[in-house]
């Protein structure tokens, strides 16, 4: 509906967005990182079913806003998520970036540098002759470890911080579930129990009906004093018939209880389902970014970089040529405008060997769909999502449009 336009802002700046390399769309992203996939069933399983209506009622203007109110909290929240996303994805974009300027420099130029990468290279190989021993680190491994000097605590605690909410998002989705389940047949034995007293108060009043018939017979025929009989039955068949239905009226007020419970419950798995799904992708470019399978796994790294990080630098005090060269290198790599200069020091054979060049393409393109694929989950099913479902509530329900659209000003902030 166009008067629910201005909520799809960031709607039309992603689809302004477009790769700057072609080749990203040639990679498979799940191509090599099957180990960190993990979960992807129960992902896929809520990655398309975050707005769910069943159980609500929107003709009660309590459940109405609520069930409103929480797809544009999930609306703000994917808003949220893009943004981080969109720092992260300018990241890598720009090391991409510095990777178009250096192949786009000429031959001479390419060759100076290729000459001092060549001896940062062949001084490196040295050192690695040097540090040759069990449980060393691989090169990968060292440079992603070495990449994070300095945050290797707030990334272990943000890693071990996911992993545990992953588990508890786990248990609540598993708890929500059997709660509903619960709510589901309760509801089915309060219907019975409803059809119960109904009956049973049809059939006191049925049988009262052939109990005073008989005692006029009796009164008549007989010509017998009934009228202790007619007070008897009046009385049982009072008894009955007012226990029948104040059972009856308190089985009806359980029923919506449970009908209202069951919605809340949804409407909370909706928002669960939105958490799960995020701090999974969040997990798996965590993993795919540090080479890792777990915290557990990256805590190891990151004690066994520690104690060769001391051998090295042993080595690198006689290596001081080394210094020098990667100065060089990083001079050149700014004069030449390059954004990120310092990581070429520790990449300095893609300078000199194309297939390595390639390799770390392939690494920084499978980053940036990984990003980009938490960007348009968030995007098009997150925000996308609850703007349309918003919108679809206001066709579907044109009569309370004009509420609906009062509630979306307000959450957003807008004077109308």
């Amino acid at each position: 509906m166009g008067f629910l336009d201005f909520i799809s802002k960031f709607s039309k700046k992603e689809k302004n967005e477009h790769l700057s390399y072609e080749d990203e769309k040639n990679y498979d992203y799940s191509s090599g990182s099957e180990d960190f996939l993990h979960d992807k069933s129960e992902a896929d399983k809520f990655e398309k079913e975050i707005y769910s209506r069943e159980g609500v009622n929107f003709d009660d203007a309590l459940e109405r806003r609520e069930y409103v109110q929480n797809c544009l909290v999930q609306m703000e929240e994917g808003n949220r998520q893009l943004e981080e996303l969109r720092e992260e994805y300018k990241g890598v974009t720009e090391y991409l970036q510095d990777m178009e300027i250096i192949g786009a420099l000429s031959d001479s130029e390419k060759e100076g540098l290729s000459l001092v990468a060549a001896r940062i290279h062949e001084n490196e190989k040295e050192r690695q002759d040097f540090l040759t021993r069990s449980g060393k680190l691989t090169d990968k491994e060292y440079e992603r470890i070495e990449m994070i000097q300095g945050s290797e605590e707030k990334i272990i605690k943000k890693m071990e911080g996911a992993e545990d909410f992953q588990k508890k998002i786990r248990k609540d989705l598993v708890r929500l579930d059997n709660e509903k389940q619960a709510y589901e047949l309760r509801s089915i034995e309060i219907e019975k129990s409803i059809a119960t007293s109904k009956n049973l108060m049809i059939f006191t009043a049925i049988a009262f009906a052939i109990i005073v018939i008989a005692l006029y017979a009796v009164n008549y025929f007989l010509s017998l004093n009934v009228v202790l009989g007619y007070m008897l039955a009046i009385l049982v068949a009072a008894v009955v018939i007012t226990y029948c239905y104040v059972k009856h009226g308190n089985f009806i007020k359980e029923r919506k209880q449970a009908k209202n419970a069951k919605a809340r419950l949804i409407q909370l798995q909706n928002t669960v389902k939105v958490r799960y799904v995020n701090n999974i992708n969040l997990l798996d470019f965590m993993y795919l970014k540090y080479g890792v399978n777990s915290s557990k796994e990256l805590k190891n790294l990151i004690a066994r970089y520690h104690e060769e990080r001391v051998s090295r630098h042993k080595f690198e005090e006689a290596e001081r040529k080394l210094g020098e060269d990667q100065k060089e290198l990083l001079a050149m790599l700014r004069y030449y405008k390059v954004r990120y200069p310092e990581v070429w020091l520790h990449r300095s054979i893609a300078l000199i060997n194309h297939n390595e060049e390639v390799e770390v393409r392939h690494e920084l393109i499978v980053q940036r769909q990984n990003l980009r694929k938490r960007m348009d989950y968030n995007r098009e099913i997150v925000v996308d999502g609850a703007r349309k479902e918003i919108e679809d509530l206001a066709k579907t329900y044109p009569i309370y449009a004009g509420e609906i659209l009062d509630q979306v000003a307000r959450f957003r902030g807008v004077s109308i």
